[in-house]
């Protein structure tokens, strides 16, 4: 059953001007506290402001990291919590990306942020070859990857994510595509690739005010036959199969 708890802050680890990696160690007992592609709802304590949805960075036995982008109101009292505070947290929430198996050619692809859930996830799978492509705008937004790409091209190569996505494709073999970022970004891999691999696994960062699909702030259209459905990200996702999404809206 999920349920509010209370968790410790261990550390507060800054990365640059934006990002930050909060470590909580949460005394409750859970089956699991967490799983790649699965997220917390974090509550700053003493406030009025709906819970912040931050997807799972790292699990080590209690201790949960995430990888916070000081880009809001939000988030940017997340960043002034220190070492031993509390913080009221919630989760593990949403469905899990698909574990690989062994030897499967996985390609992750990220945007900003969109890196946290990909990063816990090749930690949890090293039986499979995978390769990384992850974006920014400029060099603030880009972290350890096989190709960095930055649109200022103050890092890496210049240009989008996709810009060679084509090309990555005819000269290799890809059998899942697993993403996270923004939703063009997500959109655009998914019309680039859908013809090659036909697994493209895309976790969505719609904004899950509830995180346990009550309040239905977060649906999106899912293609249902020639028709569509409404599906709430937080609890039937956040990951879809990205030909069922509906991008276009």
């Amino acid at each position: 059953m999920i349920k509010d708890m209370t968790g410790i802050v261990l550390t507060k680890q800054i990365i640059n001007k934006s990002y930050f990696i909060l470590s909580v160690k949460i005394d409750d007992k859970l089956d699991s506290y967490g799983k790649p592609g699965q997220f917390y709802e974090l509550k700053v304590n003493n406030t009025q402001r709906l819970r912040i949805p931050i997807s799972i960075y790292d699990v080590r036995d209690n201790v949960v990291d995430f990888m916070i982008k000081d880009i809001g109101a939000g988030t940017h009292e997340l960043s002034l919590y220190n070492e031993n505070e509390s913080i009221q947290l919630m989760g593990p929430l949403g469905n899990t990306f698909r574990p690989a198996i062994d030897n499967e050619n996985c390609l992750l692809i990220t945007g900003g942020v969109g890196y946290a859930p990909l990063f816990f996830f090749k930690k949890m799978n090293q039986q499979a070859n995978i390769v990384w492509f992850h974006g920014g705008r400029d060099s603030q937004e880009v972290f350890p990857a096989d190709r960095i790409y930055t649109n200022d091209g103050s890092t890496g190569i210049k240009g989008f994510v996709t810009a060679d996505l084509k090309v990555y494709f005819n000269e290799n073999k890809v059998d899942r595509i697993l993403t996270c970022g923004p939703r063009i970004m997500m959109k655009h891999i998914v019309d680039i690739a859908q013809d090659h691999v036909k697994d493209i696994e895309t976790s969505l960062e719609e904004y899950m005010a509830c995180g346990m699909g009550v309040c239905y702030g977060c649906v999106t259209k899912i293609k249902n036959g020639n028709d569509f459905v409404y599906k709430t990200v937080c609890k039937d996702g956040p990951i879809f199969q990205g030909s069922e999404v509906i991008w276009d809206e």
